[in-house]
């Protein structure tokens, strides 16, 4: 009983009905009644037309001749209807709230806001009650997102369903610095510019753009505002010495997993033409530059734009040419002008054709660029890419820009379309939109915001769209009923910070909605925490047979963001290809956003990368984009999204392949993807995922329960790998042997001591920098001065952590406030004591003798206990904030850490597995606790924990992850 109808179900007596007449009466206080006449033996009584919200008495009466009979009263409660038309208006530190009261007998309306923290967890911050249509909530935090929840309670005593919608406040007021410190230059001779996270202060997070300011005037004590008016047309063909050079979009964000510290944008390295457009055209040959970094606010009425200082003067590189050089190029430059005069009249008539040709070329050079990486190769080059803030991803990116833009799109421009766009910049190609049947002939009838995009097996195999408006809800449908899609994929949700993202364009409930020829019913729905799945009944006016289609609508993914882990959209992938297997006969996968370009993007792309990964085992990222972009335009529309691209396939690739539990598939002993030809053992066990961190604590107490029955098995996996490595050429873990083989994560470094007392050994390993871009270097066993220092000099560690109580024996080790350490290649002084976090540290400076340079370096000690002696969570989590704060005080590139134990490499370990877990919480959102102990097993076979080590990893990773400390 909702939405004003009721559905009654009648009992008749047994036997023969006889004769007479029976009509059904309802009733209800301050309500007329009404009667309905029924049938002898008539099933079900439709009742319409009921007022939401009141209770209503229902009798059935019957007469026959001078006899009647009546039944008792049955109570008929009407629950009321929702609200309806909610709209948030944000601000710094209330959000307005406006609805529509639903009509009927209703009483109250309950309103219910709920603070949203990171990781999904929600806190109560205002619960009231009120009888109209708005409601202001005020003493809200700045900058934070809030779940609205909004019930209607009826006269009744009966609730309605509740209405729920998620809005931001809006930052505090950005007040930046009047002139930030200047920038850093790339090292040596580059002409790149450093924009560090930060250098406009805390609140520069509402920052939506950065700009690099290029000048060539020496004398200039701060950048003009009219520079930001000016282009490198300005600069190169008007005379103009300071210029806007770049424009891009923050890459910062702001939350506890929060993207890259840093980004090194190289200036000067497109080729621009006679373009007037802000371009990031080539410097002028041995010129001297100086460069700023400007910023440009979000969330002001107003645009706050901020300047830093002018960094140091970079001469940019000359291009001399040798004079016989000169010669020939003049002459070749004559014969071609000779050939154009003769090919003139040929090459005028081919231009379209050439353009084609040009594209192919194109493409042709951008794979030679950027070939396949196989998926045995992945990691490696994930993290290769994710050196230096991401450098090489946003290098990437930023080659994709310009793909396809040359297209036309005369159909989407048309003046009688303009209206059915919901973003006036994303409109589809005329080559690839989809075509509606015309309605009566009516010219641009047939248009509708979406395009073709191929897939890995059909070029055809995906629709995306845009999110619908009201007025083109009707043509959605047609869209959907035309094309026979059977299964929609809704990437968004209806309202994001007030902000109406998509119209709501299905059903509320079970009744049926008509939109244009298409009548749509709700007929289940399903909603679990990350995605709720639906299905419909459409019914065509001219047609005879209904259709059944299956929408599954992922929640969790914001407008211009990523997911906050791979694994959320993974599952959801599977989810989606399930449905889409069991549609027989189905047209095209329908895909939408609010734009259909930047989450549709990614997922179409997720969705072909792992089709390749399974067929070819190889991943091809770049051109999988690339052919996207020539379909529709701006198909993953971030940065942010392209990494997060990669990350979902890295997190699919340390699975293995996905049927790796049910079927034999190649795949290595240690879980990951193999190479063409790499044997399969059958029967092997699934190995352990990577777990979100929002369910870590989750997890890690299933672990815990039966005795650490979840550690037992996982340990045992553990060690299977590990013999499993030895029986193919590695050494056995705890092993005697000398030396340890590099897995390819890591590389082994060979000191020239061979071995310390009692027979020790000296050996160290280089784990390169994951997300965060650090390098990590491990020492273990007896060192002396000579190996240590020329280690920290050789691989620029800034930061040298001791693990190990001081011992007497390695005195000369350190330098003093009065003795420095000599040797050979370098010399280490002492300079000062001082604190990190909290902790003591000292400060030191190494010098190379040979070239003169100087580097600081500070040192760390954590006292331990006895060797073997698991590291409490008490002592380690604040040490590892001390280290993290030392490694980051360099702003211009991530330092190497070096680690140091001359006894107990198990809690080196601990150490060097939960430093590069929490780089993985703090960049993925998920940490995989296993392969990164199997790796690191794999490199120093006396890193390999015993039980009680690895749970204990596990209850140190769960400390840190609660306090939120990372």
């Amino acid at each position: 009983m909702r939405a004003g109808s009721a559905v009654v179900s009648l009992a008749w007596a047994s036997g023969p009905l006889g004769h007479g007449a029976c009509h059904a009466q309802l009733s209800g206080a301050g309500l007329l009644s009404r009667e309905q006449p029924l049938a002898l033996g008539q099933a079900r009584l439709v009742l319409r037309d009921l007022t939401p919200g009141c209770n209503l008495s229902l009798t059935v009466q019957c007469r026959a001749g001078p006899l009647q009979a009546s039944t008792h009263p049955v109570l008929l409660p009407m629950e009321p209807d929702p609200v309806g038309d909610v709209q948030c208006q944000p601000e710094t530190t209330r959000l307005a709230l406006v609805w529509t009261v639903p009509a009927g007998d209703v009483d109250t309306c309950l309103v219910v806001a709920e603070q949203l923290a990171a990781g999904g967890a929600a806190q109560l911050v205002f619960r009231a009650n009120t009888s109209r249509g708005a409601l202001l909530l005020a003493h809200l935090a700045p900058a934070t997102s809030y779940r609205l929840s909004l019930s209607v309670l009826g006269r009744n005593g009966l609730w309605s369903r509740a209405v729920s919608l998620v809005c931001a406040t809006v930052p505090e007021a950005w007040h930046p610095p009047e002139l930030a410190a200047s920038p850093q230059l790339e090292p040596e001779t580059g002409m790149g510019v450093l924009i560090a996270q930060g250098m406009f202060g805390e609140e520069d997070g509402q920052i939506q753009w950065y700009g690099v300011i290029a000048s060539t005037n020496m004398s200039l004590a701060r950048p003009p505002r009219e520079a930001i008016s000016c282009t490198w047309y300005d600069h190169h063909y008007g005379g103009r010495d300071t210029y806007l050079a770049v424009l891009l979009s923050s890459p910062f964000h702001p939350g506890p997993w929060a993207g890259p510290a840093s980004w090194l944008v190289p200036v000067g390295t497109d080729d621009c033409g006679r373009t007037r457009d802000i371009c990031n055209g080539r410097l002028r040959p041995g010129s001297r530059y100086r460069f700023s970094v400007v910023a440009f606010s979000r969330h002001s009425p107003d645009t706050v734009i901020a300047f830093s200082a002018f960094s140091e003067p970079r001469t940019s590189p000359s291009w001399a040419v040798p004079l016989p050089v000169t010669a020939g190029i003049v002459a070749s430059m004559l014969a071609l002008v000779l050939l154009g005069l003769l090919c003139w009249r040929r090459v005028k008539g081919q231009r379209a054709e050439k353009s084609l040709r040009s594209q192919e070329l194109t493409a042709y050079n951008l794979w030679r660029t950027h070939r396949p990486i196989p998926a045995h190769s992945f990691q490696q080059s994930f993290e290769a890419k994710s050196a230096h803030a991401y450098q090489a991803f946003f290098q990437e990116f930023e080659e994709l820009k310009e793909v396809g833009k040359e297209q036309p799109r005369l159909e989407a421009e048309h003046p009688a379309n303009s209206a059915k766009n919901r973003y006036p910049h994303v409109l589809p190609y005329d080559h690839s939109r989809v075509r509606l049947a015309l309605l009566d002939g009516k010219p641009h009838s047939d248009y509708i915001n979406a395009s073709f995009i191929p897939g890995y097996t059909h070029p055809q195999e995906f629709i995306a769209t845009q999110g619908p408006l009201k007025k083109t809800l009707a043509d959605f449908w047609r869209l959907v009923w035309e094309q026979q899609v059977q299964v929609i994929v809704m990437l968004t949700v209806g309202m994001e910070n007030g902000r109406v993202l998509c119209e709501h364009y299905w059903p509320a409930d079970s009744s049926p909605v008509t939109h244009g020829p298409v009548t749509v019913r709700l007929l289940a729905e399903q909603r679990q925490d990350e995605w709720t799945a639906r299905e419909f009944q459409l019914h065509h006016a001219a047609q005879q047979w209904p259709r059944r289609v299956k929408q599954l609508q992922f929640t969790t993914w914001p407008d211009h963001s990523v997911p906050e882990a791979p694994s959320s959209l993974l599952a959801f992938m599977e989810l989606v290809r399930e449905q889409a297997r069991a549609a027989t006969g189905a047209g095209p996968l329908l895909v939408h956003c609010s734009a259909g370009v930047g989450r549709s993007g990614t997922f179409v792309a997720l969705w072909r990368l792992l089709r390749q990964l399974e067929e070819e085992q190889v991943v091809d990222v770049f051109h999988v984009v690339h052919a996207l972009r020539l379909h529709r335009p701006l198909m993953i529309q971030t940065p942010s999204q392209y990494i997060f691209l990669h990350r979902c396939l890295l997190s699919r690739v340390l699975e293995g392949p996905p049927s790796t539990c049910a079927a034999e598939v190649a795949e290595t002993h240690s879980g990951h993807w193999a190479a063409p030809g790499t044997p399969h053992v059958a029967g092997a066990p699934c190995r352990p995922q990577p777990i979100p961190v929002r369910n870590f604590a989750q997890v890690c107490a299933e672990r815990a329960a039966d005795g650490n029955a979840g550690f037992l098995r996982e340990h045992q996996l553990l060690l299977q790998a590990l013999k499993d490595e030895a029986g193919s050429g590695m050494p056995p873990p705890r092993s005697e042997q000398d030396g340890t083989a590099s897995n390819g994560r890591c590389q082994e470094w060979s000191p020239s001591v061979e071995s310390g007392p009692a027979g020790e050994m000296l050996e160290a390993w280089l784990f390169p920098g994951g997300p965060s871009g650090r390098d990590h270097v491990v020492l273990t066993g007896p060192a002396g001065p000579a190996e240590l220092w020329e280690l920290v000099w050789e691989h620029g560690a800034c930061v040298l952590v001791s693990l190990c109580p001081p011992d007497p024996q390695e005195k000369d080790l350190w330098p003093t406030e009065t003795q420095p350490v000599v040797t050979d290649a370098v010399t280490a002084r002492w300079v000062a004591d001082g604190s990190a976090a909290g902790w003591p540290c000292v400060s030191l400076h190494v010098t190379h003798k040979a070239s003169g340079k100087e580097r600081p370096v500070q040192r760390l000690q954590l006292p331990c206990g006895r060797p073997g002696q698991a590291l409490p969570p008490g002592t380690l989590l604040p040490f590892l904030a001390a280290v993290d704060q030392c490694c980051s005080r360099d702003a211009r590139q991530p330092g190497t850490l070096l680690s140091h134990c001359s006894k107990g490499a198990a809690q080196l370990g601990t150490f060097l597995a939960l430093e590069q877990l929490l780089q993985q919480a703090g960049a993925e959102g998920s940490v995989d606790i296993f392969t990164v102990v199997l790796q690191q097993s794999q490199a120093c076979s006396l890193m390999t924990p015993t039980l009680e080590q690895y749970a204990h990893l596990y209850s140190c990773l769960n400390s840190v992850l609660a306090d939120r400390l990372p």
